[in-house]
């Protein structure tokens, strides 16, 4: 288990603080300030360390090389094929069986927060290339960013995420809040969770978040942003309708996978929450999920020269 003297905490103004653990670059609590001079701590489900009994492998954690998804564990890159390791049958998913989520990385102080490094072989996992990844959180206001940057010295496929769950209240079932997803388009996906290869449109469907309504259901599905992969843009609002805390999420990638955390239960280890089912919302921007075996979808390959570099933010009102 993860020792609490080995977590990383950054704090910005009136007690806006993450905690972090070197595991995974794993954000294992966020308290946001509120009006009434306290706090509420909105990550759910977050271990210190993947391996703790009973713990959740991704929550809060930096996901990769490849967030989500390669179908059957295979690609090819240049006519060259890869077989990845299995590790949720019949696929690969979030990197492998040890992915990023349960590596240690390297951290570092910035001036705005942290910085965590990894530094992945020709091989790991199944992948080519030697890949460095730099993790870089830091708050200013009531925003936490990330970026995420990687380089390598051979074609590779990446996808980097933070697969936090959050929930604006602290506490109970998350299905209550509203979303809204600005994508008209979402990637349906068979009953192993591979998109079938179609970019479908969202309206007529319970994939239709265009406008807030309430999640009410269980959901673990890629949408399209309609912003596509550039500048900074908008992937969600999630709001918790009693109080009107809202979360504003935005990214430079091209999808965002919610997923309704149903396999949460009592039984999960999360040292700064309690955690039942559908306890947390993830929203998680990255490309679309098997884009690395699928021409038609934005680009998943990473090659020598280049800078992979995702942004996250998640900024908090109504507090």
């Amino acid at each position: 288990m993860a020792n609490q003297r080995d977590y990383v905490t950054i704090e910005g103004e009136g007690g806006f603080k993450a905690i972090f653990s070197p595991v995974g670059a794993k954000l294992i609590a966020l308290y946001v300030p509120t009006a009434d001079g306290g706090s509420v701590q909105v990550v759910i489900g977050s271990s210190g360390h993947p391996e703790d009994p009973g713990a959740d492998n991704s929550g809060g954690a930096i996901c990769g090389r490849f967030a989500n998804r390669i179908a059957g564990g295979r690609f090819a890159i240049d006519g060259k094929a890869y077989a990845l390791p299995i590790n949720k049958a019949p696929n690969t998913l979030h990197g492998g069986a040890v992915g990023f989520s349960r590596r240690a990385w390297t951290p570092s102080q910035t001036p705005d927060g942290v910085a965590f490094r990894l530094q992945s072989a020709d091989g790991d996992m199944g992948f080519p290339g030697n890949l460095d990844v730099t993790a870089r959180y830091g708050i200013r206001g009531a925003t936490l960013y990330l970026d995420m940057l990687a380089v390598s010295d051979q074609p590779t496929p990446i996808n980097l995420t933070n697969h936090v769950y959050l929930n604006l209240v602290g506490e109970g079932s998350a299905l209550g809040h509203q979303l809204e997803i600005p994508a008209s388009h979402y990637t349906p996906a068979n009953d192993v969770l591979i998109p079938t290869g179609e970019i479908a449109p969202v309206a007529g469907t319970r994939f239709d978040f265009r406008r807030f309504r309430t999640i009410a259901g269980s959901y673990d599905i890629n949408f399209c942003l309609d912003a596509g992969r550039g500048p900074l843009h908008l992937a969600a609002r999630l709001v918790e309708p009693v109080t009107g805390r809202l979360l504003e999420l935005t990214t430079t990638e091209p999808g965002v996978q919610l997923y309704t955390a149903d396999h949460f239960s009592e039984a999960l280890l999360a040292p700064f929450s309690k955690v039942i089912k559908n306890g947390g919302i993830a929203l998680e921007p990255q490309t679309y999920p098997n884009a690395i075996n699928e021409p038609a979808f934005p680009s998943a390959v990473l090659r020598p020269g280049e800078t992979y570099h995702h942004r996250m933010e998640w900024t908090f009102s109504g507090f």
